[in-house]
């Protein structure tokens, strides 16, 4: 009998859930080369049990550490350490992905609570104005 893994043809990755859902956040992180702290804001386009994908419109350096906030229209839900691990510098739509390195409970239950709101809220909406003609 062929394990789980074994059915997934051998490999040990293992999918985690992901989240499309634009909610409003905040990074900072240090430049080396000024040493100044930038803060940009930005949207998420998708929230995983342990990462995010983020649209900046300053991405921060690849194999770097920034503060992540996610925030509900001006208050904050979580504020989390990340590592950047990879950025797409297209000019049109600048994103950088993410992977949280600390509280990744905290982090799942309320990142992932408030993208799933965000969804529902969003389906709610698109429904509700389908109809309404």
């Amino acid at each position: 009998m062929a394990t789980k893994n074994e059915s997934l043809g051998g490999n040990n990755r293992y999918f985690h859930q992901r989240i499309m859902a634009h909610l409003p956040v905040k990074a900072s992180w240090v430049d080396k080369v000024t040493g100044k702290r930038i803060e940009v804001e930005g949207l998420t386009e998708h929230i995983g049990e342990k990462s995010a994908l983020v649209n900046l419109n300053t991405l921060p350096p690849v194999g770097g550490e920034i503060s992540l906030r996610v925030l509900d229209e001006d208050k904050t839900l979580i504020e989390v350490p990340a590592e950047v691990i990879r950025v797409e510098r297209d000019p049109s739509k600048p994103l950088a992905a993410l992977s949280i390195v600390e509280n990744i409970k905290k982090w799942k239950s309320i990142a992932m609570t408030a993208a799933q709101e965000w969804v529902a809220r969003q389906w709610k909406l698109n429904y509700e104005e389908e109809w309404a003609n």
